[in-house]
């Protein structure tokens, strides 16, 4: 239809059953409490007014720095309502010290000339010299109060197919991050196609604790469900990352069908939480565990489905998707009734021909799992360096002919013509295809090549988890050429947790032995950063390749508080 679009579906959902659970938020007693679609509705259309008394209307974008909270989602309700276009930011607990809040909303500011910001009262103090400077901004924090004068009742927008819904960072590995232009028909293109994709229906109910800055959390858990009324659990990213538990406490607690996680959730879950915090948790009714938006490791989902597998957790529950921003949300999804696929291949042909050679699924090999296949309408197809189309069992860069892709980057006509090209989006990331089943490898990028081997950062986190006195998750893992030698040395920088007992030498010492442990490979400079230094990208991500140039350039330093 010409006419359809997120508000007008989302208007539908709060018609058709004004009183079912919408979105639920932890209370202060501990326990989750559900507000209903016409609660959600009439708080957004409250808060939309209180906007608009602000100068915010159609078309007008709004930066927001949200939080998995009740104010972050009316705040994104409320600009929908209006027909302003949300650009959602990450907090900066999340950026780190390196990372200046400021500095991106000057960033994001000039570049999309945006009417407000709208974020918690935490964040004021951060940014309260822009508001004298950028002065057709409005800053706009906490709980909004309306500007002088009467509010006028809003009549909701209703936008064409072809208008812009939404602008979306990307990871943003080396500076500052790309801006994606999603338009209507084709974020409704890729909820149509995860709902099918997913089979998702009326007795789903959904647990979310991925942030909604990041694509995951808004179009694949927020948007997502409140468009196919799926009851959606808000879980706090941060209330996460303190105490993992606290997820299979709201999966228990609210009888969720659903969630999502990257792999490293999976790996912390398993390996962090004790076993005095798994009194009474069930986690039979979960029939899918996504795991997505970084490398998926066989190990991390067979070591988490082990540990809670008295807990409920099946091994057909264990699910594995890819996307990105440039493509909105998910694009493949394995079986969502039976087991992924995964197979473990040749190391010499994989990395010396880019074959995909399987050497069966005992033994030595390097593992690959299965990312599932397209949603339908979407087309895979990897590319060589020439961009030919290669065969199943090749590895190349993966590209889609996808109804779902992003109209291009704002203002970067530059990097946009690398992307799309002709009917094909491209997307950096390496992967080959057998029998219809897409198979991920890594970032073209971000590869580290020790001693004739190749690695993805992502393979130093199993490694890095185990070490006492380290933040869990916050590392960089990078090459730096070596060439008297013809190779690359490892380089791990990695935060020191505050409060550990452990001297940086020995910590430095456990972080070389344990990598050598795990993957038989020498870490020949291990670099210790304070606790909340690192930066991570606008999506949450690690940062490998901006560490490696400031590296480069002479510019990182040990910092341990």
């Amino acid at each position: 239809m010409s006419d359809d679009s997120i508000q007008k579906r989302l208007y539908e959902r709060f018609k058709v059953a004004p009183e079912g659970n919408a979105l639920a938020f932890l209370d202060e007693s501990g326990n989750y409490a559900w507000r209903s679609f016409a609660d959600l509705y009439g708080a957004a259309r409250e808060h939309a007014a209180v906007l608009a008394s602000h100068g915010v209307g159609a078309g007008d974008v709004c930066i927001l720095i949200p939080e998995n909270d009740e104010f972050s989602s009316k705040s994104l309700l409320a600009v929908l309502i209006l027909g302003a276009v949300p650009i959602c930011s990450s907090p900066p607990i999340v950026r780190g010290h390196h990372s200046n809040l400021k500095e991106v909303l000057e960033y994001l500011i000039r570049k999309t000339g945006a009417r407000a910001v709208i974020a918690s009262d935490t964040v004021a103090p951060l940014v309260e010299e822009l508001r004298g400077k950028k002065r057709g901004t409005r800053f706009l924090f906490g709980e909004l109060k309306p500007a002088a004068g009467k509010i006028q009742e809003i009549t909701p927008y209703m936008p064409a197919a072809t208008d812009i819904v939404a602008y979306q960072l990307t990871s943003g590995t080396t500076g500052f991050p790309k801006i994606c232009v999603w338009t209507q028909q084709k974020v409704l293109a890729a909820l149509d196609g995860m709902v099918e994709s997913m089979k998702l229906n009326s007795d789903d109910i959904c647990v979310n604790w991925t942030p909604l800055y990041h694509d995951m959390g808004l179009m694949n858990n927020f948007a997502l469900c409140l468009v196919q009324a799926v009851p959606l659990v808000m879980l706090s990213t941060f209330d996460f990352v303190k105490d993992p538990s606290s997820w299979l406490k709201a999966l228990t607690a609210t009888r969720a069908t659903i969630t999502w996680s990257p792999n490293f959730g999976y790996s912390i879950s398993a390996n962090w939480v004790k076993d005095e915090q798994l009194e009474g948790i069930d986690l039979s009714s979960v029939r899918a565990f996504w795991n997505a938006a970084e490398r998926i490791h066989i190990e991390t989902i067979e070591e988490f489905q082990r540990r809670f597998e008295p807990y409920g957790v099946k091994p057909e529950a264990m699910k594995t998707n890819f996307g990105m921003a440039e493509n909105v949300g998910g694009a493949t999804f394995s079986d969502p009734d039976g087991m992924f696929k995964w197979e473990r291949l040749d190391p010499d042909a994989l990395f010396e021909k880019g074959i995909a050679r399987t050497v069966g699924s005992s033994g030595s090999g390097v593992p690959a799992v299965g990312v599932g296949r397209p949603y339908p309408g979407l087309n895979i197809k990897i590319l060589s360096r020439n961009l030919k189309t290669l065969p199943d069992g090749h590895v190349g860069e993966i590209a889609f002919v996808s109804p779902s892709a992003m109209e291009g980057y704002l203002g970067n006509a530059k990097e946009t013509r690398k992307a799309l090209v002709g009917d094909l989006l491209r997307t950096s990331d390496m992967g080959y295809q057998r029998d219809g089943e897409l198979f991920w490898t890594g970032r073209k990028k971000e590869r580290i090549n020790v001693n004739g081997k190749k690695y993805d950062p992502s393979d130093f986190e199993k490694a890095l988890l185990v070490v006492d006195g380290l933040r869990k998750g916050c590392f960089a893992a990078f090459g730096v050429p070596e060439p008297t030698v013809g190779t690359e040395r490892l380089i791990i920088v990695a935060e020191k947790r505050s409060g550990s007992s452990v001297s940086d030498q020995m910590l430095k010492r456990s972080v070389a032995g344990s990598i050598t442990s795990h993957l038989g490979v020498k870490a020949s400079e291990v670099i210790l950063l304070g606790e909340g230094v690192m930066t991570k990208t606008s999506s949450g991500k690690r940062r490998h390749r901006y560490y490696r140039q400031l590296y480069l350039n002479g510019e990182l330093q040990e910092c341990v508080a």
